[in-house]
């Protein structure tokens, strides 16, 4: 394996500072009332080396926060699935549902993907990062459901695409309630029973 240099290093260490900031600043207090200079200076760099890492500026470190703090919700959903799939794969479906809605909840989240996320990014733009990390999942639980006979087989992109904007109308609702534990709990209801609906020892009526 090739050494890194220590200016490599040393880059990555900057790059990582950055984003870091960034997602606690956007989360504390949105895009918008996010200044570049609290920024660096949060991250201990100057203003000119945070535009050596990131030359599109704020909406260019936006968008690694915005992916950092997506990837880090991909793996501590499939971990959650993985530790639920020895209960079968509509256990860990349910599982998945209860741990996005509860994660949906955490307030970076919520401020920087489904608040701030789609008037930063354009709403194209925000969707097709979201779907990166969501509908490769989705599909995939649904498959498992369907290959081991629980649920009927249908389409598995439309299928995926409903279960996903189920989900998403979920978190926007939950962005601007406030209430959002309340709507969270209603959501899981909603979204359960949809779900049931699709079960073939209980087809729909």
């Amino acid at each position: 394996m090739e050494r890194r240099s220590r200016r490599e290093e040393y880059s990555e260490t900057t790059r990582a500072a950055l984003v870091a900031s960034a997602l606690e600043l956007f989360a504390e207090h949105g895009y918008a009332d996010t200044a570049l200079e609290a920024i660096a200076s949060a991250a201990r760099v100057t203003k000119g080396a945070l535009y050596h890492h990131f030359p599109g500026g704020k909406k260019a470190l936006f968008a690694a926060a915005f992916d950092q703090i997506e990837r880090d919700v991909h793996e501590r959903l499939v971990a959650r699935v993985v530790a639920a799939s020895g209960n079968g794969p509509w256990d860990a479906c349910r599982e998945a549902l209860r741990a996005f809605l509860d994660m949906c909840l955490e307030p970076a989240y919520r401020r920087v993907v489904w608040q701030d996320g789609p008037h930063v990014m354009g709403f194209g733009d925000w969707w097709r990062c979201e779907e990166q990390y969501s509908l490769g999942l989705i599909a995939s639980m649904m498959e498992k459901l369907m290959d081991a006979g629980v649920i009927e087989r249908l389409p598995i992109d439309p299928l995926a695409r409903t279960i996903s904007g189920a989900l998403a109308g979920a978190a926007t609702a939950m962005g601007v309630a406030p209430d959002p534990a309340r709507v969270r709990e209603e959501f899981e209801l909603v979204i359960s029973r949809m779900m049931q609906g699709l079960r073939k020892d209980n087809p729909p009526g």
